[in-house]
């Protein structure tokens, strides 16, 4: 850990920690846990409490957090040593579940242990179920999320496990000591008429003790000029998205009025081959003379980037759409799409128009309102929580340099490959400024609901963990409550900047949607 507590790099501190520091620490006797079947704390009286410390775990795939080639083995060690220190009488099980059906192994173990320690390391997709399986089980449990590793996963397995009705205190900090905490009152488990329902209270209560408290909340001024609800109502109605890669080309939708037309590849790819490349080269050189540096990402690829934006900008046109959102990483791994889109809808956005990741309505539509209501870009992001710090990190692949609007500053940015290291991608890392209140929601059209919290604006992390921009913010609220809306919301948010909670919240009643405070 740095002086400040952060495991990472914090544009507020100044303090870094690459990937080797990460994950020392725990020492040879931490390593040498590994050896063996399980952990024993400092004997007590009576058998010990046998908790089964189940890892989900693995970085053999590309499309992974913390990053492809994460060391899985030598940070299980570092959280069991950590463990094994602070928690005397508790006797901890080590299991790794690298894929869904290793779970089974965590469930064997049900009738030899009095709880279940669920620590989301990495983010393997199919393991959200695992979550929730082993949270059937009836056993106390306590879900940890590594930040900025298993986050998805966390977030909306252990989500979706409370509102079925299961019981689990859930924690996600940079701080193994607030983990230790939580960890500790396993020991409760001895008491007369422990259930897993008043474990978790007691866990989650401990655990509370360790959140950095609210800090005043002065923030920069922004002025900000706001479109009418009946305005942004009316034009909701007459907008046009496209979505390309997803569903059954030439079909058409409805989102709250916006309309949506699906599109193929195969015409995207009709326009891209049609594009100049001299045209493409230039747009290709423009974004490397704007960016502050460029990292592993090659002029050749950047250049291919710059074709796709030009055929993407066609296509908008072709359909008489403003936004776009697109099958990015599906895409690409299939060889439908030439390059990754990335850079492109960092100029799209810039632009004042939409270009939306990972081919997502309920994004696009949420993107359209903030550009309706504030003349402002949103920004789509996959969050983690840090309650040490009282902090949300907002990370993506992609992100616009321009929040004000298109007539405002730019932020500075990199051109960086993707969170999956490919050579072949090239997206913006862009450095976000901090101060102002930020809003951030998203819609799920299909429950007729709309989600939002507030944070405010505290620079970037600068971490090889996760995806490349990362926005923290400072949870305006109860961050304890953040951990429960993201099974029915999913785990994008889209944030903008400027403090729009009650338009929003006016907006989506006009919309005839409910309204869900988060924080």
């Amino acid at each position: 850990m740095c002086g400040c507590g952060q495991s990472l790099l914090c544009t507020g501190c100044g303090h870094a920690v690459n990937r080797r520091g990460f994950l020392q620490g725990a020492g040879a006797a931490a390593m040498a846990v590994l050896g063996g079947a399980s952990v024993r704390g400092a004997e007590s009286a009576g058998p010990p409490i046998r908790v089964a410390l189940v890892f989900l775990s693995n970085s053999e795939g590309r499309e992974i957090w913390p990053y492809p080639g994460f060391d899985c083995e030598a940070r299980h060690a570092e959280v069991l040593g950590a463990l094994r220190t602070g928690c005397p009488g508790i006797e901890f099980t080590p299991i790794v579940v690298r894929k869904a059906d290793e779970t089974s192994k965590a469930l064997a173990v049900k009738d030899s242990v009095d709880g279940y320690l669920v620590y989301t390391v990495t983010l393997q997709w199919e393991l959200t179920n695992s979550v929730v399986q082993i949270g059937t089980l009836g056993k106390p449990l306590l879900i940890v999320d590594e930040y900025l590793g298993g986050s998805g996963v966390f977030l909306v397995g252990s989500s979706q496990l409370c509102r079925q009705g299961g019981h689990a205190a859930l924690v996600s900090t940079t701080k193994l000591d607030d983990l230790v905490v939580a960890a500790s009152q396993f020991g409760c488990l001895k008491e007369p008429g422990m259930t897993p329902g008043l474990f978790a209270e007691r866990c989650s209560s401990a655990y509370r003790r360790t959140f950095r408290p609210p800090s005043q909340f002065g923030t920069t001024e922004d002025r900000l000029s706001l479109a009418g609800i009946s305005e942004c109502v009316r034009r909701l109605g007459e907008s046009r998205f496209v979505v390309v890669g997803a569903g059954p080309p030439g079909e058409t939708r409805e989102y709250l009025g916006a309309k949506s037309i699906n599109v193929g590849f195969e015409e995207l790819r009709e326009l891209y081959d049609k594009v100049d490349p001299d045209e493409a080269a230039e747009c290709g050189k423009k974004w490397r003379e704007r960016a502050d540096r460029v990292i592993d990402a090659t002029p050749d690829w950047i250049n291919k980037a710059g074709a796709v934006y030009l055929a993407t900008t066609k296509l908008m046109k072709k359909h008489g759409a403003e936004t776009v959102t697109m099958n990015c990483l599906g895409g690409f791994a299939t060889g439908q799409l030439p390059a990754y889109p990335c850079l492109g809808f960092m100029q799209i956005l810039d632009d004042g128009q939409q270009g939306v990741c990972e081919a997502m309505p309920d994004d696009s539509v949420s993107m359209i309102i903030t550009r309706l209501l504030t003349g402002r870009p949103g920004y789509v992001s996959d969050p983690a929580l840090d309650t040490s710090k009282n902090q949300i990190v907002y990370a993506h692949c992609m992100a616009m340099t321009k929040v004000f609007g298109p007539r405002g500053e730019a932020s500075p940015f990199r051109i960086r490959t993707l969170h999956n290291l490919d050579p072949r991608g090239c997206c913006a890392q862009s450095f976000l400024p901090g101060g102002f209140m930020t809003t951030s929601f998203r819609t799920n059209v299909a429950q007729k609901a709309m989600v939002i919290h507030q944070a405010k604006a505290a620079g970037n992390l600068d971490s090889d963990r996760g995806c490349r921009t990362q926005l923290l913010g400072e949870v305006h609220g109860d961050i304890g409550k953040l951990f429960y809306q993201w099974d029915r919301f999913g785990w994008h948010r889209v944030t903008v900047y400027g403090d729009v909670k009650e338009p929003l919240t006016e907006l989506a009643n006009a919309l005839g949607l409910e309204v869900v405070l988060e924080a």
